[in-house]
């Protein structure tokens, strides 16, 4: 794993060419007061719900989950800087999750790229392919010590493998659970208040096996206003961001959501994709 020096502010040339070709850049970003707060935040919010036998996979930013004193995480403004480096300018947040378990979780994916909501026939191959326009990053970061993102370097950049065809099969989507390895596969293990940011077509996994410690990561995803949207773009459930919601959170995470409501709104044709994204998030695939 590649890591870059614990600097905020504008992406070196390298960090950018790592992240191009890679598909992955590993920054610092909370120090240990930032993320003892985000602990302590998610500690009381879990106190009040029972789901401990599986890695839970909260929307934070929906009313109903919302766990208010996390949520200032998407304004975070050197998460913020990275993915302007990476994407342009007016950055929209586009998904917010809280990924958490207890030690003794069996937390278990397939490979697979994050196409999984998209009906075969419109999964596009030039999606994974060098000239493809990627406008859209997701970010892992962890609270606690997680070593479960796994990612194929490069994939995101081409066609499946013959290594990665002979565990993905007739399809673009998903390997099973218990595929064969891919030797190529490189696991990410994060220090509490690093994040990664990737490419979410490359080839990647979420696998701890029996965790031996709790986790507690938080996983967001941005777009770009610069360029046109990726079939990710609509993960965020928009038509629950009614006013008195939005006038109830702290003006930052307000703003956010404005911001990404406008940007729905000039992307009408997303809305099939938000659709998909809704059905996935409510079955969740299987992880065990």
């Amino acid at each position: 794993m590649t890591q870059f020096p614990p600097s905020a502010g504008t992406l070196s040339d390298e960090e950018r060419r790592h992240f191009r070709e890679q598909g992955y850049l590993v920054r610092r970003i909370l120090d240990e007061a930032g993320v003892a707060r985000y602990v302590a935040a998610v500690e009381e919010a879990r106190r009040e719900r029972a789901d401990t036998q599986r890695m839970s996979n909260l929307q934070f930013l929906q009313p109903g989950k919302a766990i208010r004193s996390i949520q200032d995480v998407i304004c975070n403004e050197d998460i913020l800087a990275v993915c302007r480096g990476l994407l342009g300018e007016g950055i929209i947040v586009d998904g917010a999750s809280l990924f958490h378990a207890e030690a003794g979780v069996d937390y278990r994916q397939g490979w697979h790229r994050d196409v999984l909501q998209v009906p075969d026939d419109q999964v596009d191959p030039n999606w994974f392919s060098e000239h493809y326009h990627y406008n859209y990053v997701q970010m892992n970061l962890p609270l606690t010590v997680d070593g479960c993102l796994w990612i194929v370097p490069g994939s995101h950049r081409r066609p499946l493998n013959a290594a990665e065809r002979a565990v993905f099969g007739n399809t673009e989507k998903m390997a099973p659970v218990n595929a064969a390895e891919l030797d190529e596969g490189v696991q990410l293990v994060l220090q509490p208040g690093e994040a990664v940011f990737y490419n979410n077509y490359a080839v990647h996994r979420g696998y701890g096996g029996v965790l031996k410690d709790r986790r507690i990561t938080i996983h967001l995803g941005f777009h770009s206003t610069e360029h046109d949207p990726t079939c990710h773009f609509g993960v965020l459930d928009h038509t629950e961001y009614t006013l008195e919601y939005l006038s109830s959170l702290q003006p930052c995470v307000r703003e956010a959501l404005r911001a990404h409501l406008v940007e729905r709104a000039r992307h009408p044709e997303v809305n099939v994709f938000h659709a998909y994204h809704q059905q996935f998030l409510k079955g969740e695939f299987k992880t065990t």
